[in-house]
């Protein structure tokens, strides 16, 4: 006699099928060709403008705007200004639990070409979260974040850098001394050596 054996179906979980070293080669490029204004228009859309979310946001210390429409405005519109270019020191992609989403961060330094034969140094990280789409053969860049330093950029100006630099030095002499000068001023408190003979252990 036969017996029937109900057995519930199951689905194995597929992962991504671009790893996480394409997605940082795609990452790498992506980012090269945002932020270098000697790409082409043409090369941008090609390349960069089908990785946009319809609802991405971008977002840096100037600005917030959301709407593909406004963020490809933005894109464009900066290869008019003034020029530069971007070098990645390193980068690093990392995936949610589901992996249907993750994060892509680029540290690296953007040269913008103020003058010619003069590069002003940025310290610049880059932050992109995307949604895996296509079953993991493609991704949309859901909100992109620019990281820089206002340092940087006062210390690379021509006659404010050398002003600013004085200006850190000084300032951190003067924070260096106000510590001594509370640790001497609670070392010379009433109570503050017996509070510290009765913390210390009694000598056997």
């Amino acid at each position: 006699m036969a017996t029937k054996v109900n057995c519930l179906p199951f689905t194995i979980p597929t992962l991504p099928r671009l790893g996480l070293a394409d997605l940082e080669k795609r990452f790498g490029r992506l980012a090269r060709l945002m932020y270098d204004t000697s790409v082409p228009l043409a090369t941008i859309e090609k390349e960069v403008h089908p990785y946009l979310a319809p609802g991405i946001e971008f977002v840096n210390p100037w600005r917030r705007v959301r709407g593909v429409e406004t963020y490809r405005v933005d894109l464009s519109g900066s290869r008019g200004s003034a020029r530069f270019d971007l070098d990645i020191s390193q980068m690093s992609v990392r995936l949610s639990e589901p992996r249907h989403a993750g994060r892509a961060l680029v540290d690296g330094t953007l040269y913008l070409r103020l003058f010619p034969r003069c590069a002003v140094p940025v310290r610049m990280i880059l932050s992109y979260d995307f949604d895996m789409i296509e079953g993991g053969e493609s991704f949309q860049i859901t909100r992109h974040e620019e990281m820089w330093s206002f340092g940087d950029i006062l210390r690379s100006a021509p006659l404010i850098g050398r002003a600013y630099d004085v200006f850190r030095s000084c300032s951190g002499y003067l924070f260096t001394g106000a510590v001594l000068l509370s640790r001497a001023l609670n070392g010379a408190q009433p109570g503050a050596g017996a509070a510290r003979e009765v913390s210390a252990p009694a000598a056997p």
